[in-house]
């Protein structure tokens, strides 16, 4: 299962960073974030990458932990 979209709105949310914020911060544009947010598209290596960088969390990280659970418990 992928949680890439949930995990990347729980850390976007953290930093109260807006998608206009994360998108304008990563170069892509506002719709673009929102369509991995809501898992309508799946991001390409090089935005996986980028994406790992300002989160500060390895890309199997994102992609394969429910983050939300893990700040539950």
């Amino acid at each position: 299962m992928n949680f890439f979209g949930s995990n990347i709105k729980l850390l976007r949310t953290r930093k109260i960073r807006t998608q206009s914020d994360l998108a304008a911060a990563l170069e892509i544009k506002r719709t673009t974030v929102n369509a991995f947010e809501n898992s309508i598209s799946q991001p390409t290596v090089p935005q996986l990458q980028s994406f790992s960088k300002y989160f500060g969390f390895a890309i199997d990280t994102l992609i394969n932990t429910y983050l939300n659970k893990l700040s539950e418990s």
